[in-house]
């Protein structure tokens, strides 16, 4: 019969339901390590069996981890001394990226028999969730993890596939497919070497919207009903407008002819995805298109589900996964191809008339940020895995110039003590952010980009999001507009409660925190003046429940890239063009900056420049 039991070497990520055996496994059974063992002389390559100690039980062992977006369930089920199956039954991951690592985890765990098997690229915080629940699950039956150590990643098999195409493109993200979309559109063939082991690059990660206007979704709203910042591009112009500095900006254009450009091409970008069933949320619920179900929900994923399906199915485009690509093919100036390396020890090398690169930017690099900006090494970068700079590289080489690295990076904020994504605690949770004296230093309500100049100028990484019981309903899925659940964080130790805000002050050390916030509600119950600009700040309710969670600003994005035309043609440094080659996303960094505005959002330079350099391909190709 199954029983609870509790081990007493389970660590605080997590409690054992176990089925176990009456008796203890039979003396002689095999505990299947990972690490091959001596054989004897006679027996061929068997490796020699491990005795079962005699505290190892088999069962159905259910523990936890805790992960990027929350805790992670994992049931083990140990049989006859190995790991006989592994399978993660609840969790909170990113879609593709995080449901990549819950696919592929446990499969290449249960097939080394390794705890330690090499995280899934990509998704390492959630592929260690999972080994360290598989751990807790080893321990709880009595076993030694050693035992199931000394990965050793299968050995690839070399070999060489030639291909050719119209066009080949360098990543599979929004942007590169949206570009294959609009090439192969023209009759074009397309081939696509990814890196990662899915498409659509960050769009499942990202909160969705595309920042257009005059889509069909608006038009059959009513372009009356949408707030007037997105009701039309030029008013949208106007809005951009007046966040740029003309006196001190270099890049400074007035006419905003890459904005433009972007605001044009992702209206029709949106009004294709419509087109081949890519859904979206009401407009009721956003100003703007919204992939569905929402914000940081499932939506992103099934976009480019579809895209993906209807450019390979319905349009002919080739896309291979797991090949980053590794050196571009330039013969007497001009881009003719590219060599991407498979995961499996092919080596692909692609003949092109054409190459797109649409592989991410660099905040991933090490060694570019610490040249290029290094304050913001200060805090952990939490970027997309893929973000290491491959194509900018590739096109330095090959004599394309960068611009605009000096634009710096974007943030949004971590949990400090879990490290759980906490993008939209601001939205979800009203409160308001305090340093580690426990004072304001910042408007809650200005945008990232600029919070984080402030954040760094603070002597130190302490920085507290504090807010009051009110608020806290906020982190339930069901308590915000966004439905996103943060209710774990009060088991992770980010948040710290206090009885009211004098006891808060105390658990937490924030010595000025009780002038702080009489200093806050004065402002927004009185009106008097917020000396940091919040025209939004929320009146607390301090003598109740009061919380602080923890928080850190994580950089995700680094703006500069390389240098194109209006069309996505790549530039040298005199603005000459390299024949053949094209880029298209974060690669050419945040456009916006091109203009001399600050990065907007990156989904919609994606969609429409993608499409805008597919066309600009197809046309060049006549």
């Amino acid at each position: 019969m199954a029983s609870n039991i509790e081990s007493p070497n389970l660590s605080r990520r997590g409690f054992v339901f176990a089925a176990g055996t009456a008796a203890l496994a039979a003396a002689g059974a095999g505990l299947a390590g990972c690490a091959p063992a001596a054989t004897k002389e006679g027996e061929g390559n068997a490796p020699e069996k491990k005795a079962v100690p005699d505290v190892f039980t088999d069962g159905t062992y259910i523990t936890h981890g805790t992960s990027m977006h929350g805790p992670i369930d994992v049931k083990t089920v140990i049989e006859g001394g190995a790991i006989a199956s592994v399978a993660v039954l609840n969790h909170n991951e990113s879609r593709v990226v995080g449901e990549h690592a819950i696919e592929k985890m446990p499969q290449r765990i249960v097939e080394s028999q390794c705890v330690d098997a090499d995280a899934i690229t990509g998704a390492t915080v959630t592929s260690m969730a999972i080994k360290n629940a598989v751990v807790d699950a080893v321990i709880a039956a009595g076993g030694d993890p050693d035992d199931f150590s000394g990965y050793a990643a299968p050995a690839p098999t070399p070999r060489t596939v030639e291909k050719s195409a119209d066009v080949a493109i360098m990543g599979a993200g929004p942007a590169g497919l949206m570009a294959a979309w609009a090439a192969a559109e023209k009759g074009k063939s397309v081939v696509i070497c990814e890196r990662m082991g899915y498409t659509g690059g960050c769009t499942p990660i990202t909160g969705g919207g595309i920042y257009t206007q005059e889509t069909q979704l608006q038009r059959a709203w009513g372009l009356d009903l949408v707030p007037e910042t997105h009701s039309t591009i030029e008013h949208r112009l106007e809005i951009y407008a007046g966040r740029m500095q003309a006196e001190d900006n270099p890049y400074y254009n007035p006419d905003m002819p890459f904005i433009r450009t972007i605001l044009e091409s992702s209206s029709r970008a949106v009004d294709k995805m419509l087109g081949i069933g890519v859904a979206f949320c009401p407009m009721g619920e956003s100003a703007v298109p919204l992939f569905a179900p929402g914000d940081f929900q499932i939506g992103g994923k099934f976009a480019m589900e579809i895209v993906t399906h209807y450019v390979t199915a319905q349009l002919g485009v080739e896309i291979i996964t797991e090949a980053p690509v590794t050196a571009l093919d330039i013969q007497d100036g001009r881009a003719v191809g590219f060599t991407a390396e498979g995961a499996d020890g092919t080596v692909y090398e692609v003949t092109a008339k054409a190459v797109v690169l649409a592989s991410g930017g660099y905040i991933m690099n090490d060694e570019l940020m610490h040249e290029y900006q290094p304050d913001d090494l200060k805090f952990p970068l939490m970027g997309p895995p893929w973000a290491t700079g491959d194509g900018m590289l590739l096109a330095k080489d090959a004599g394309a110039a960068w611009i605009c690295m000096d634009k710096g990076v974007t943030s949004h904020y971590h949990a400090g003590v879990s490290l759980a994504e906490t993008s939209y605690i601001h939205y979800c949770v009203p409160g308001v952010v305090v340093n580690g004296n426990g004072e304001r230093f910042v408007s809650e309500s200005i945008s990232y980009i600029v919070a984080l100049r402030k954040f760094k100028e603070e002597p130190t990484t302490d920085f507290y999001w504090v807010f009051d019981d009110p608020a806290s309903y906020g982190l339930m899925p069901n308590g915000n507009a966004s439905r996103i659940d943060y209710s774990f964080l009060l088991e992770t130790g980010d948040i710290v409660k206090g009885e009211n805000y004098e006891d808060l002050a105390e658990k937490t050390g924030l010595s000025g925190l009780v002038a702080t916030l009489d200093t806050v509600n004065d402002c927004a119950v009185n009106g008097a003046e917020d000396p940091f600009g919040n025209e939004n700040l929320p009146a607390l309710q301090l003598d109740g429940p009061m919380y602080a969670m923890k928080i850190l600003p994580t950089p995700y994005i680094a703006q500069g890239g390389v240098k194109v035309d209006l069309s996505g043609h790549v530039q040298r440094e005199d603005d000459s063009l390299i024949e053949g080659l094209y880029a298209v996303g974060d690669v050419t960094g945040a456009l916006e900056n091109r203009d001399g505005a600050d990065y907007m959002i990156g989904l919609t330079q994606a969609v429409g420049y993608g499409l805008v350099v597919g066309e600009t391909v197809a046309a060049d190709l006549g």
